[in-house]
């Protein structure tokens, strides 16, 4: 059985999947530049929604995309564990920056915002881990 051979003693490359989030990030944050310029309000709101989201989620790709073979399983276990709460401790903090600015933003859009990129990040997660 070569397969098993290759999961016990290989080390698992870096997943692209950072890579992936920063450009799907930047691409949104391109995308609401005419909206920015057309609807400051909301422009501002989609920024803040696409950051909320995308931005804990690269945090998360960078700290636990160094997971090792099945020899360190407990370390990877724990790695994850930490990616995970830097990364909700990250997102709870950002929308505590959001809801304690001065700067008014468009709630219903924010959340649109955020929703909308959570969906994309789970697909495009998915699609690039299915690839490998």
């Amino acid at each position: 059985m070569p397969w098993a051979r290759r999961q016990t003693s290989a080390v698992l490359a870096k997943l692209p999947v950072f890579k992936c989030l920063v450009w799907l990030w930047l691409a949104l944050c391109v995308l609401s530049g005419p909206v920015l310029y057309w609807q400051p309000l909301w422009g501002i709101s989609l920024l803040w929604g696409f950051s909320v989201c995308l931005v804990p989620a690269m945090v998360f790709a960078r700290l636990a995309g160094q997971v090792r073979g099945a020899r360190e399983v407990r370390q990877s276990v724990n790695r994850f564990y930490r990616a995970e709460s830097a990364k909700l401790l990250l997102t709870a903090v950002l929308f505590a920056v959001v809801f304690t600015r001065d700067v008014p933003i468009s709630l219903p859009v924010f959340l649109c915002a955020f929703i909308t990129a959570q969906v994309i990040q789970m697909i495009v997660t998915a699609v690039v881990i299915n690839r490998r």
